[in-house]
């Protein structure tokens, strides 16, 4: 006998759909009975729409076991203000972390068009010093798109609270030749506290190194 569908409670539904990849905000429209009538999503336009409602789909039947109907789902998609040439723009390709006792290693992986780097860095594995070697091993591989003479320096990375959200902001110094740039990148955290200090990283990266990557 097949198990009954799991309750659904809008207030949790929503914040699951938040964590979705590119969904910046979700607002649920009950009909009867509490069930859902209609899903408007706010969302950035990295991905398609369809995709987006893809994932919907897919998190109602594994969490819920329902099939949602897509046309209930409505998605409005912001364009970025800067939008950079595609080749010249660096992409998050994975992130690899492992704890052995105190100890962290945090190996990120960086694309452009054209090739893939690696950064690799270990260290104490307290709280705070895991995003700080999470944004040194992105710096790291970062580091294998710059021009030589050039490099980058990270200041300072936090995670702190805005509203009900949780963001990371990193501070980051450019230097090449005998200039100095200070850079600043912050990314909600979604799914994962180190996955968004690779995406703070590149999101003040991605506003100002650009033709030397």
């Amino acid at each position: 006998m097949a198990d009954a569908p799991k309750e659904i409670r809008l207030e949790d539904c929503e914040s699951l759909i938040r964590q979705i990849r590119d969904v910046i905000s979700v607002n649920i429209v009950p009909g009867e009975s509490r069930q859902i009538e209609e899903i408007h999503v706010l969302a950035d336009d990295v991905r398609s729409a369809k995709q987006i409602v893809r994932d919907i789909e897919t998190l109602f039947r594994v969490e819920y076991g329902l099939d949602l109907d897509h046309k209930k789902v409505s998605v409005v998609q912001l364009k970025k203000e800067q939008k950079l040439p595609q080749e010249k723009r660096l992409k998050f390709s994975s992130i690899q972390v492992a704890l052995q006792g105190n100890r962290m290693e945090a190996v990120v992986e960086l694309a452009s068009a054209k090739k893939s780097c690696q950064g690799k860095l270990s260290g104490a594995g307290s709280r705070a010093n895991r995003l700080r070697l999470v944004a040194e091993a992105t710096l790291q591989a970062a580091g294998g798109f710059l021009d030589n003479g050039t490099c980058l320096l990270l200041e300072e990375v936090n995670l702190f609270t805005l509203g009900s959200r949780q963001v990371v902001c990193v501070a980051l110094t450019y230097i090449k030749g005998s200039q100095e740039e200070s850079l600043v990148g912050i990314a909600l955290v979604r799914q994962d506290e180190k996955e968004a200090v690779v995406r703070a990283v590149l999101s003040a990266l991605n506003r100002r190194v650009t033709t030397d990557i």
